[in-house]
């Protein structure tokens, strides 16, 4: 940069300061309690030990590093999400089941865009993540949600949908399912639902996108094998990413994919490889760091649930509001009281200075409005009992 160049860079800056922070994007000027998207804990990010590992990587690989890098993504950062899978799950995978990534939404992306064209019909849970529906329907998805409740999807219904589908001549192409830890509702789909969902792909030829963004992050319950592991017909698809158990900046994630199958999905990324730098470092960290991080990420997150929970407890006992109690991830599902007024609850909240995300937003094919999801992903466990309070307070003025 120029002298002239950083000295103009230098007075936008001074003028920015002088305006004072921006508030988040898409949050209004008093937000203070962010229980809206799933941000990260920032105070679990190792910022010392990134720091070292990039010093490392840099002197040890800095060529490679700064140099364009594979399409399928590091090899060595592969064989490492092998060996995560071994140690979490006792997953036998190879990294020529693995395709690397920028995150999971990439990842995700990568997979609609191999299976899925204009017109298909896709199945999803209802409710489910509302930027994969966005990405479906950029695709030009016809959208078909399934209800879930404790167990997961209810496989019935999918059973019913996939021959109604059939029968009309517009056979479904795609099931997206996020299995564990369900975004936005909470629950982990039962082990007998998982053969019953993957026998109906069997019996309908469809192929399965697993979303495992948050399977690492169970502190309490018992774990279910992937619907990956549990596939013996090659139809599933799992993605998974660091950005819940590392930080989100670093936006790495990856497809686990029989190795027929992968190819097909390689052939839609057009990077030229997952940042080689960024990935060095992510795996420097890993393979020092990665149990004892993931350990101590389930502590901080389960003091955060039970935080939020405490609140609503307290706040809401006296109305019939219903929310799950998950064992892992981030998020709550709160069905709201009889009676609330959903707008005038999302402005009552608001003025209060809570951001949460409205119900319909999850939902592929209208409805939710009677929801209302929660994350205590972000802020401190002093703040989610502070703004769940509010939020109480909101549904209490909103419902009278």
């Amino acid at each position: 940069m120029t002298a002239t160049g950083v000295d103009r860079f230098q007075g936008l800056l001074s003028q920015r300061a002088a305006k004072g922070p921006r508030p988040a994007q898409g949050l209004g000027p008093n937000i203070m309690y962010k229980l809206g998207t799933g941000n990260p804990d920032p105070g679990s990010f190792p910022y010392a030990e990134i720091a070292q590992a990039a010093a490392d990587v840099m002197e040890t690989d800095g060529e490679a590093a700064l140099s364009y890098g594979d399409l399928y993504g590091q090899k060595a950062l592969r064989e490492w999400v092998c060996h995560k899978h071994k140690v979490l799950e006792n997953l036998d995978i190879t990294p020529d089941n693995i395709l690397i990534t920028n995150g999971s939404g990439d990842a995700l992306g990568l997979v609609i865009q191999t299976f899925v064209d204009e017109g298909d019909a896709v199945i999803t849970e209802a409710p489910t993540f509302s930027a994969t529906l966005q990405t479906l329907r950029r695709n030009g998805a016809d959208l078909h949600g399934i209800p879930v409740d404790q167990d997961g999807m209810r496989t019935d219904l999918l059973a019913a949908k996939l021959q109604e589908l059939a029968r009309a001549g517009t056979p479904c192409k795609l099931i997206y399912t996020i299995d564990t830890f369900q975004n936005p509702s909470g629950p982990t789909l039962t082990l007998a639902r998982r053969h019953e969902l993957l026998a109906l792909a069997r019996q309908y030829n469809v192929i399965v996108l697993e979303d495992d963004a948050y399977g690492e992050l169970r502190w309490e319950g018992q774990a279910v094998p992937s619907l990956y592991e549990l596939d013996d017909a090659g139809l599933v698809a799992r993605t998974g990413t660091l950005s819940k158990i590392l930080g989100a900046g670093v936006r790495i994630g990856w497809v686990v994919a029989p190795t027929s199958m992968l190819p097909f999905i390689s052939t839609f990324n057009f990077s030229g490889g997952v940042s080689p730098l960024t990935s060095r470092i992510c795996l420097k960290y890993m393979q020092g760091y990665f149990e004892p991080h993931v350990q101590d990420l389930r502590a901080i997150y389960k003091a955060k649930r039970d935080a939020m929970i405490e609140a609503l407890e307290a706040g809401l006992a006296d109305t019939d509001a219903v929310w799950n109690r998950p064992e892992g991830g981030f998020f709550i599902w709160l069905k709201l009281p009889t009676g609330t007024d959903a707008k005038k609850l999302q402005k009552l909240a608001n003025e209060a200075g809570v951001a949460y995300v409205v119900g319909a937003a999850f939902m592929p094919n209208g409805g939710g409005e009677e929801y209302i999801r929660l994350a205590f992903s972000y802020e401190t466990p002093e703040a989610l009992r502070e703004g769940t309070a509010l939020v109480c307070k909101a549904i209490h003025e909103a419902s009278s």
